[in-house]
């Protein structure tokens, strides 16, 4: 009829697994009966062989019904045992997961808790190793109208600075005045890695450390500022950690003003903006290590040394009472090392290297 509105369409709703399967066992069961009572109906349409034709034989049917019945069952019966058999499978698949992921987390647990037993021996293990400083004189210095022109160039000093470096067997270096083209050279021909190196631009590579990649890996790097004449300038502070006991230490390198006057008050400020530093570091609990052309002697003891708990490589008190003299301005100091075999070898001002004596010494982490 026109106009008449249509229904719509019905959804069909959601039918369970079990709503599933269970019309399929009773169309099965369905056909068996169907099946049987065809036989049985047969069976009563054909002629007896009774020659009694009064003489009836038993009823089948309720035989055949009940067959039907049994036949039901074991189809039922059937479905059922595979559901429950297919599901079995599930769960023992599911258990056997489940105790792959126990196993792989306990030997996950296991190697870690051997590993941190491993560290942690480790980082009660004492080591050694050798740190210098060494103000390299710059190589604008020695040019032709630089500061020292009676010096050698820097391309006859490098090589002289780095033979300096292997014959001291120094594993950690505090350089000064290093220009861009004295990196280059003391890095290939030691060996050494430096921070920053290039890492504040070529323009102040001056006050890099270098450090042997084959004792020490790098951890991380930062800087702190002190006004070297005049002028703010970076000065580097180094994290590493030393490859075969895992342990780590910081190195400072600093280079404060030369001179007197308005020089000389900031030179007092860098000292104390350093013994703040190494106070910084020392909180983390590693061991601070600090090198550096400090331009004083007595003055730089009594600021740094006497108010932190360094101590220097070349003796020294308690309090301001500095090592005996001679004294040099370039020094090697740490915080929670012990220390041998300091040494300050005078050659390089003997033989023009540079303007600064090559100081090393010994560190033992307890």
């Amino acid at each position: 009829m026109a106009g008449a509105h249509r229904q719509p369409p019905r959804r069909r709703a959601a039918v369970s697994p079990a709503r599933r399967w269970l019309p399929r066992a009773v169309s099965v069961s369905l056909v068996v009966v169907f099946v049987l009572t065809g036989l049985v109906l047969s069976d009563l349409r054909a002629p007896s062989d009774s020659s009694d034709s009064s003489t009836t034989d038993v009823p089948v049917v309720p035989a055949v019904a009940e067959r039907a019945t049994v036949a039901v069952q074991e189809t039922a019966t059937e479905v059922s045992t595979r559901r429950v058999q297919k599901h079995a499978v599930k769960l023992i698949e599911r258990r056997e997961r489940i105790q792959r992921r126990a196993q792989a987390r306990a030997a996950r647990l296991e190697k870690e808790r051997r590993e941190a037993r491993r560290l942690k021996k480790l980082q009660s293990t004492p080591f050694t190793f050798t740190i210098g400083s060494f103000n390299v004189l710059g190589s604008q210095h020695s040019t032709k109208g630089g500061q020292k022109p009676s010096y050698p160039s820097a391309s006859v000093r490098t090589p002289r600075a780095a033979s300096l470096a292997r014959s001291h067997g120094v594993h950690i270096l505090g350089t000064q005045e290093l220009q861009e083209d004295q990196l280059n050279g003391l890095t290939a021909q030691t060996g050494m890695k430096a921070y920053p190196g290039y890492a504040w631009g070529a323009a102040e590579t001056d006050n890099s450390i270098l450090y042997d990649p084959a004792v020490f890996d790098f951890v991380s790097g930062d800087s702190f500022h002190i006004t070297f004449m005049g002028r703010s300038r970076p000065q580097a502070v180094l994290r590493l950690k030393h490859k075969k006991t895992q342990r780590e230490l910081y190195v400072v390198n600093a280079h404060p003003s030369a001179g007197g006057g308005k020089y000389a008050a900031e030179r007092a400020a860098g000292h104390h903006t350093i013994a703040a530093k190494v106070r910084e570091l020392r909180a983390t609990g590693l061991p601070v290590l600090l090198t550096g052309d400090m331009n004083d002697r007595e003055q730089f003891y009594c600021r740094v040394v006497a108010t932190t708990d360094l101590t220097a490589s070349n003796g020294g008190g308690t309090g301001c009472a500095p090592p005996p003299q001679p004294m040099p301005v370039d020094w090697v100091v740490g915080a929670g090392v012990s220390w041998s075999n300091y040494h300050r070898d005078t050659t390089p001002v003997d033989q023009k290297t540079s303007d600064h004596f090559f100081i090393s010494a010994t560190a033992t982490v307890d």
